[in-house]
């Protein structure tokens, strides 16, 4: 066992609340991981930019879950911090050496966001060419019970931080690689990433920045673009590591093909563009496809915003920007992908990462992405609901001559069991095209195919009651039912996107007054 030496604990304040900074810091709390990325990315950034003892490329994080399951390890070959400052560095709230230029974390305040779920938040760290280790222990649990409601303002932050924070050195070899490690110990209601690295696999190929996968066909072409754009992709190797198994790295979640909602299989990116601000403070990609409807995946839909290639917030930024233009618009972020990267030099992100700071650049920046970005899709996405409209006159076709056939049939009194039969599948085949029409439809062109399907049914039933020794048990309200349920359900998630929420709750008032919806 290594042979410590204390170090004395002098917190210092930049004027923040510490309660605020740990547990309320963010909305969602698998978003202080994506700090403890950042900090990482920086370190290596920096031992490669500014110490030199990395080369392009060599940079890595690790995301290590201990053998136990009660622990999870981030650490990075950056430039860690010197043994005559790092415990002074860790222990001081709301200060830091970073700016937001040059740095994707820079605030001081996100090393503490692992206190809100776990009971020992541990930070080690070495220096290039130092014999000296650092660790620094916060007692996660202790400072919750001095932090909460129960205590009111009993403790000081300083008094909190003197009574739940340790800090000691040893010796090491000199020659040992520089390093910065955190290390959430004895899991407390943790986000599902830290007990699940299939999990973090997927929030960390979003958020992180790293590479696109070697499948992803517009990966040359992105790069390329890059070197010759006003922002860089900057990119970090991660790879996240479980007890007995091979490490996994983490790429973006971009693949060669897509799932689309309505789909019968998988869908390629039709085309591509690329967009570039007349101040040359962002550019962007952007995919399309040839199918109308929402990606299935979570992890790839939307057109997703970056500064450093770190995300900011999920699609919530640009689903706003497309309903500045339009209201409506706010559902055709799910009909796309693609990245925006913002010079971190000409906005600030605010201290939870889910925006910007609302300076005069981010008002400019917003505008010019509303005004090309989003109305080019608006536009592209009105002409595949157009083209939606040339499938609804298809179905309508369809269903006509469908009609005819079972006139004829029906002037025979269905004595052909065998053509009743043929037109019976016929008919539930075109059903599926229906439903299938249906998932993507806009609010009219649904109406018009839930009336269809409900004509289709009625000659459905008919055909195959007429059948010699056939009893078709049919519950027609049930069926009319299910249809209304469905028109409802897919009209109030067009509603919860664009109404304000005093009207949503009106609207959905009213539907449950009048439908008696949604059933129980």
């Amino acid at each position: 066992m290594a042979d410590f030496r204390p170090v004395k604990i002098e917190p210092y304040f930049g004027g923040f609340v510490l309660e605020t900074l740990t547990i309320g810091m963010y909305e969602e709390t698998r978003n202080a991981i994506r700090e403890y990325i950042q900090n990482s990315f920086d370190s290596i950034q920096r031992a490669i930019t500014k110490l030199h003892h990395l080369k392009l490329g060599e940079g890595l994080i690790r995301i290590i879950y201990d053998a136990d399951g009660q622990g999870v390890r981030i650490r990075d070959n950056g430039a860690g911090l010197p043994a005559t400052n790092a415990v002074q560095t860790l222990v001081s709230i709301g200060a830091s050496s970073k700016d937001f230029i040059n740095d994707a974390g820079f605030r001081g305040i996100g090393r503490l966001a692992g206190v809100a779920f776990c009971d020992t938040l541990t930070f080690t760290t070495k220096a290039n060419r130092e014999p000296l280790l650092t660790e620094v222990i916060f007692d996660a649990k202790k400072m919750r019970v001095m932090m909460s409601p129960s205590q009111g303002s009993k403790y000081k932050a300083h008094d909190i931080l003197e009574a739940c924070v340790e800090g000691r050195q040893h010796d090491v070899t000199a020659d040992d690689p520089a390093f910065f490690e955190v290390s959430m110990r004895s899991l407390v209601e943790p986000p599902l990433e830290l007990t699940s690295p299939e999990h973090m696999e997927l929030f960390a190929s979003q958020v992180s920045p790293v590479n696109y996968r070697s499948d992803f066909k517009l990966a040359a072409s992105i790069r390329e673009k890059a070197q010759s754009s006003p922002v860089p992709i900057e990119t970090v190797r991660i790879q996240i590591e479980e007890p007995s198994k091979a490490p996994t790295e983490v790429f973006k979640p971009y693949t060669a093909k897509f799932e689309i909602e309505g789909a019968d299989s998988k869908v390629e990116l039709a085309e591509h563009k690329f967009y570039e601000s007349p101040s040359k403070k962002w550019w962007a990609w952007i995919g399309k496809k040839d199918v109308p409807g929402s990606y299935v995946d979570a992890e790839v839909r939307g057109i997703r915003v970056r500064t450093k290639n770190i995300q900011i917030d999920g699609t919530a930024l640009v689903r706003e920007i497309f309903q500045r233009q339009n209201k409506s618009n706010g559902r055709y972020q799910d009909w796309f992908i693609g990245e925006i990267f913002v010079d971190p030099k000409a906005v600030v992100p605010n201290a939870r990462r889910d925006g910007f700071e609302d300076t005069k650049a981010w008002k400019t920046i917003r505008d010019e992405i509303g005004g090309s970005i989003c109305k080019d899709a608006g536009t592209w996405a009105q002409e595949v609901s157009n083209q939606g409209q040339l499938t609804l006159q298809k179905l309508t076709e369809k269903t006509e001559r469908m009609a005819s056939e079972v006139e004829s049939l029906r002037r025979n009194d269905f004595r052909n069991g065998d053509k009743t039969l043929i037109i019976s599948a016929q008919v539930t085949k075109l059903q599926g095209e229906v439903g299938r029409a249906a998932k993507n439809a806009d609010a009219a062109t649904l109406t018009s195919l839930q009336a269809i399907g409900s004509r289709l049914v009625d000659m459905k039933t008919e055909a195959m009651g007429k059948l010699p020794g056939t009893t078709v048990d049919v519950d027609r309200d049930k069926i009319e039912n299910e249809a209304r349920d469905a028109l409802l359900g897919e009209l109030m998630g067009l509603f919860e996107q664009n109404l304000s929420l005093q009207c949503l709750t009106n609207v959905r008032e009213i539907v449950r007054r009048e439908y008696d919806w949604p059933r129980n």
